[in-house]
């Protein structure tokens, strides 16, 4: 029957709900993804092969991604055939604009990448799509070192049958179906459609049915995408690049042999798994050369059901003689056997996406997402469709059709005529086009994406592809023969160049009108972000948009404070962890991240970075000196129990994840109300924001709040009059108002290091026990503080002593005495206690004993005067935000208001549960009371309360 309105809607409906549960399920999946490859060339356009000399000679691709490409960069790359090849990958995504947005980002970073590297080289280095525009020879030397022993052989025979026919870059598109409506329509089938099968022959059974029924639209693929009418030809013994009529000569150069393109090798899995086994065993398919345009497969290999064997492996057992003679066969032929084995694993696992082998680059981008929105559209017509297509059988015509329908689209594009793949008769390709289109077309509405389509509408129309825009920006520039000039194919480049510049600048703007299912893309903008700004020559500078017009619309202001809160926290800005745990390059990234917010804001932002931590100083237009700062810092301590604190979540009345509660809620508040601020123009309150990335680790180094806050008294005699700190001060969890503490603790840190030497323990004249000595020093100098400190009192407002680590010895050895051992004593003493009162006493007792004191932290605590004019204006402005009386209390934990000039500091933030701990949280009903009152706070500074 055919598909009727109704059909379609329903259909429609399920595959959007299918999409949202698997966002919500497995938001790191998707059902769409690139593999897109790239040729590196020189300034002449000859491809990179290697790098060095000798035994240190490396291919080029190795350099690049070993040298030049940061690890979470490398891990979206893999090596090619050649020296001069890369292949990048995205993650799936559940949008085909998302999957685009990456793998531009992806090209715009290789680019950046290629700039260092040129840099250093001495010489513009570039990346071009398809064939190679120089004539190369290549041979077993031109393929990478690392590739293991199989992979090297399987490429060396490739290598041996095709030559540089090899040499060409494509890109592979892979699709798959919301993995809930695969479950949901397998569980509705009826029990004998089910009997004697799971979900996974069923999902065998759709994507081999898709991909033979995509087959039949490979060459309208390849017509749409095409670029590449460029050929590298020796014209008089000179290379030379010749513009030809053909739309695709990628497609017509790189191998597509019929040995292993059989008819019914993809009828039904039964099929495919009997004609795949077939190949293999006769050796005509001996590895990836299935090189079919649209071909089954699965998502991943468990590696339980791989072999991996190196030669240095192999040649250790056979020379250790650890299998008897005759059963060690050489080198090589265990390499083969392992191929062998490996490829019939490979065919047996449960298929799991269609991979489409037809595209090209270089395309501007709304034409890639037109392409790839097509593909996705056209697999779910034809699963949601069960008669969509089916005349397409995979017999010996259908095959032999489709295979000269795709070299007629690579000659001739959207010019071709093509014999239907379903009636076979003549048909001119943009008929085609515009009849699938219509196909598609009310799918599409349904779920939203028509306009996506809008590039492929136009060439059914008679407009050009990319291939035929190419050729008409370079025939004037044509020599003899249709040879095209070396600076007109380098201006091209440029020109592609300069428009990945602007998608760049378009994906930032669009980026957060996508919410959740943009993160991990992201997360992707802001590391290349933080690169390109501490990289003044990289061509692609991941600016933040001027002017989002596309921003995300929320539905009130906690709403937006929480999306940016999330963004903050999936970013691990760990400074205090374990040996080896900080990470002081997130901790740069996320402060280029709130640099770029505020500064697109409109907000000055000046940033202190040339120490360990950055930080942040940022004022509003014409408030160069502002009378309050307000205070907070964006890094964490190490997660708990592991990375998933990382993964932000929602529950209830709650914002689950590390850095929730403690404090970036609070530093998402902060930025969004100065941006706010901003936004309103007018005069603006003298309220300025700092913001520091070692509040964690005690902030004694650079730049935490003591050495920025001096650095501005030095230079310009700035001091604010009141320091408000926004670290957690609703302790409970559920207090709709923080409160406001006009006392806080301060903090000393200091380790006690005692000497010994190394010697038996059981000797008469062993040395002393460290141990007891360091632990004697905990006794002792718990006595001598209960004299100086207020350790005991009613109430939780006292001093407090304490020693965090004791560190002497080596675990499990038991006979030798300790060289050294370390003692960390924390105090943080109530603004009773004053230094001087208490230290000299600790130095006193380390010198008697022949103790080392090295000190890391020591600050009083502070005690705010409440009768100062911004304290009132501060209280006054929460009682008439909130409606409600602030509730007047001291801190406990040490925070950055112990720094604030002349005591001028008090801790007022937002309520939480948990900081440093696995179940940290924030409370979201405490978000919008801080922000409303931050705004009336201004508003009474304006007018003039508070300045006295």
């Amino acid at each position: 029957m055919p598909w009727s309105t109704s059909d379609l809607v329903r259909f429609a409906d399920r595959v959007l709900l299918a999409r949202e549960t698997a966002l919500k399920e497995t938001p790191h999946g998707g059902t769409t993804g690139l593999e897109l490859e790239w040729n590196l060339l020189d300034a002449r356009l000859l491809p990179l092969q290697t790098v060095g000399a000798g035994p240190g000679r490396r291919s080029f691709a190795d350099v690049l991604r070993e040298d030049f490409l940061p690890e979470w960069l490398a891990e979206h790359t893999q090596l090619e055939v050649f020296h001069w090849m890369l292949e990048w990958t995205t993650r799936p995504h559940f949008s085909p604009l998302l999957t685009i947005y990456e793998g531009r980002l992806l090209e715009a970073c290789q680019r950046n990448a290629l700039a260092r590297a040129g840099s250093q080289f001495g010489e513009g280095l570039h990346a071009f799509h398809g064939n190679l525009l120089q004539p190369v020879s290549v041979d077993h030397e031109s393929i990478p070192g690392g590739w293991n022993l199989a992979k090297r052989r399987y490429l060396e025979r490739c290598v041996d049958l095709y030559g540089s026919s090899l040499a060409t870059a494509g890109i592979h598109t892979n699709l798959s179906l919301p993995e809930p409506l695969l479950a949901w329509d397998f569980m509705h089938l009826g029990a004998s459609e089910r009997a004697g099968g799971h979900l996974d022959t069923y999902k065998n059974r759709v994507y081999v049915e898709a991909t033979r029924l995509l087959r039949a639209f490979a060459a309208l693929f390849i017509a749409t995408s095409a670029s590449t009418p460029l050929r590298a030809e020796v014209r008089q013994g000179e290379p030379v690049v010749v513009l030809t009529d053909f739309d695709s000569v990628r497609t017509l150069t790189f191998p597509a042999p019929e040995a292993v393109d059989l008819p019914g090798l993809y009828r039904s899995h039964a099929d495919y798994v009997r004609l795949s086994h077939d190949l293999v065993r006769r050796g005509v398919r001996f590895g990836n050369n299935n090189w079919t345009a649209v071909r089954a497969r699965s998502f991943a290999e468990p590696v339980e059901r791989l072999i991996t064997l190196s030669a240095t492996q192999l040649e250790t057992l056979y020379h250790q003689g650890l299998y008897a003679e005759g059963e060690t066969p050489a080198v090589e032929d265990m390499a083969r056997q392992v191929v062998i084995e490996n490829l019939l694993a490979r065919i047996d696992l449960p298929m799991a996406r269609v991979e489409i082998r037809t595209d090209e680059g270089g395309h501007p981008l709304e034409v890639d997402i037109a392409n790839l929105a097509f593909k996705e559209l056209l697999l779910l017509r034809s699963y949601g469709d069960p008669t969509y297509a089916r005349a397409f059988r995979y017999e010996a015509e259908d095959l032999a059709r489709a295979r000269r329908n795709e070299e007629q689209a690579a000659q001739a594009g959207l010019r071709a005529i093509i014999e239907d793949p379903f009636l076979g008769k003549a048909i001119g390709m943009r008929t085609f086009l515009q009849r699938t289109l219509e196909e598609v077309g009310p799918l599409a509405a349904a779920l939203g994406c028509r306009a996506w389509l809008e590039p492929l509408a136009a060439m059914a129309e008679g407009g050009p592809n990319t291939a035929e825009r190419m050729r008409a920006q370079l025939q004037p520039a044509l020599e003899n023969d249709r040879v095209v000039p070396y600076d007109a194919v380098l201006d091209l480049i440029e020109q592609h160049e300069h428009e990945l510049a602007r998608d760049i600048e378009h994906i930032a703007a669009d980026l957060p009108a996508h919410g959740e299912a943009a993160a991990g893309l992201q997360d992707l903008w802001d590391r290349a972000r933080d690169a390109a700004r501490h990289e003044p020559q990289a061509p692609i500078r991941f600016r933040p948009a001027p002017v989002s017009t596309m921003e995300a619309v929320y539905s009130d202001k906690t709403a937006e404070i929480v999306d940016l809160a999330m963004h903050l926290i999936r970013i691990p800005s760990v400074t205090v962890a374990r040996p080896g745990g900080q990470r002081p390059d997130e901790v740069r990234r996320l402060a280029t991240l709130l640099y770029d917010l505020l500064t697109v804001a409109g907000v000055n932002v000046r940033i202190f970075e040339d120490g360990k931590s950055p930080a942040l100083f940022a004022t509003f237009p014409g408030v160069e000196q502002p009378e309050v700062l307000l205070s907070g810092h964006f890094d964490v301590v190490e997660p708990e129990p592991d990375e998933r604190q990382f993964e932000p979540r929602l529950e209830g009345d709650y914002l689950w994840g590390r850095g929730a509660a403690d404090m970036k809620t609070v530093v998402a508040s902060y930025v969004l109300w100065m941006r706010d601020i901003r936004r309103r123009g007018g005069i603006y309150p003298p309220l300025g924001l700092l913001l520091v990335g070692n509040e964690e680790s005690g902030e004694s180094e650079p730049w935490g709040t003591p050495q920025v806050l001096a650095a501005l008294q030095a230079e310009f005699g700035y001091a604010p009059r009141l320091m408000i700190v926004g670290e957690r001060t609703g302790e409970g969890g559920d207090e709709r108002l923080g409160r406001v503490c006009l006392e806080n603790r301060g903090l000393v840190r200091m380790e006690i290091t005692a000497r010994g030497r190394r010697g038996h323990t059981g000797l008469g004249s062993a040395y002393a026990d460290l141990t007891r000595r360091l632990t004697g020093a905990c006794a002792d100098l718990d006595r001598l503080m209960a004299n100086k400190l207020t350790l005991d009192t009613p109430s939780a407002w006292r001093s407090q002593i304490g020693f965090p680590y004791l560190r002497v010895g080596d675990p499990g050895v038991f006979n030798i005495t300790a060289e050294s051992g370390t003692l960390g004593l924390e105090i943080r003493p109530i603004p009773n206690d004053r230094l001087e009162d208490f230290l000299p006493e600790i130095e006193a007792y380390c010198r008697a004993h022949d103790l080392g004191l090295t000190m890391t932290a020591s600050e009083n605590g502070i005690a705010c005067d409440p009768g100062l004019p911004h304290v009132q204006a501060l209280l006054g402005a929460i009682e008439q935000a909130a409606r409600e009386a602030p509730v007047v209390d001291r801190k406990l934990a040490a925070t950055s208001a112990r720094f604030a000039p002349a005591g001028r500091g008090v801790v007022w933030g937002q309520s939480g549960i948990g900081p440093h701990a696995a179940d940290e949280r924030h409370y979201l009903p405490s978000i919008l009371p801080y922000y409303a009152s931050l705004d009336t706070f201004a508003e009474r500074l304006l007018a003039g309360q508070g300045t006295g």
